[in-house]
Parts: C-alpha cells; structure tokens; sequence
C-alpha cells in the first residue's frame, strides 16, 4: 500500500511539472507576488510592474532579500508613485547565496530560504508569482509548486528573462525554464534556442 501511495504521488508530481496552467480571464482581483532582487533586476522589475493595473493585481506581495534595503525603498516609491488604495505587503527571506559566498556554505543558505518561502507560500499563498532572475526566486517558485501538487490552490509562475539576456539564458532562467507557466524574453533570437518561451519585446 505504501509503495502504492508513493507511485501515486510521483505520478502527480510528474503529471503537475509536465502541465502549465491554462491563461483565463479573471473575474477578481488577482493576489500578486513580486520578487525583488538587488540591482538591475529590481530596477527591471520596477518597469515591468508598471504596466499592472492596480486594481486587478492586488493585494500585492513584495519579496526582497534580508537587508536589501534598496528594493524595499523601490517597492515603497512605486506604490506612493501609483497611488494605489489597497494595501501591499514587503516581505523578507534570507539570501539564497550572497555574492563571493563560499559553495560550501550555499545549501544551509539555500535551505533557510527554502524553510522562510514555505512559510510564506503556505500561510497566504498568492495567485500569481512575477520574477526576473534574482537567485531567491527559485526557493519560492519550488515551494510554490506544493500547493499545486498538493490540490490546495494552483499558483501560476511568470518568468521575465532580464534584458540583458541576449543570447542565452541566466542560471535562474535555465531552472525556472521547466517550471514556469509563461517564461518570457525579451530578446527574439532567444526563441530559437527555448522555444518554450515568449517572446514580447522589449519590455523594460
């Protein structure tokens, strides 16, 4: 029986990675996740999110790494700048690997991430998932995917490829490739290696 059930389970895991979530209209407003990572990709981000409606996408969830002080600053400018009457929320997790970090220390540091994003998937998860290419996107994107699996609540991932990918994909581009439901790019040439993704032009 109990070989059974684990048969069981891997077939739906297989059967969820294998399948992406369909794209319909929405009727209510859609809980939204945004991952912010230091630098260039949050200043990407910024200009992608500009195009959301507030209204439809909300509430919304903004995730930066601990002690990234410049993407909170950027989340709270952004939400002044639209003006927007519904709450948002700016949540920390731990870096999945710092810059210059040793290798050997990466897994605890992935691991504590991993813990932080299944607490926050799990207690309110959203739905809807934005990301750009900052490393501590991956943790939640996986954990994501226990909710789904699981029968609770399918949440859909959206992957934007950082314009500075021009002719092949960044580390966290090549991961989330498979488990993406929209993988995005911005450059056209891009389609012919991944022909999983879209491409929608210049987008920042």
């Amino acid at each position: 029986m109990f070989i059974f059930c684990i048969c069981v389970f891997l077939i739906r895991v297989c059967w969820v990675l294998y399948s992406k979530l369909p794209i319909l209209p929405r009727t209510k407003s859609c809980k939204t996740m945004i991952i912010l990572g230091s630098g260039g990709h949050t200043g990407e981000m910024v200009q992608l999110i500009k195009g959301l409606n507030p209204i439809r996408y909300n509430p919304r969830i903004y995730v930066v790494s601990e002690e990234d002080q410049l993407s909170c600053t950027k989340a709270k400018e952004h939400e002044m700048n639209i003006k927007s009457e519904f709450p948002c929320d700016i949540r920390t997790i731990p870096r999945a690997r710092r810059v210059g970090q040793s290798w050997s220390t990466v897994p605890w540091s992935v691991f504590r991430t991993l813990l932080a994003s299944l607490k926050m998937i799990l207690l309110s998860p959203p739905d809807v998932i934005i990301c750009n290419g900052p490393g501590s996107c991956v943790p939640v994107c996986m954990v994501a995917y226990i909710p789904r699996i699981l029968g609770i609540k399918p949440i859909r991932i959206v992957y934007v490829e950082s314009l500075a990918r021009v002719k092949t994909l960044s580390l966290t581009g090549k991961i989330l490739y498979f488990f993406a439901d929209r993988f995005i790019v911005q450059w056209p040439n891009l389609i012919q290696r991944y022909p999983r993704a879209e491409y929608k032009g210049i987008l920042v």
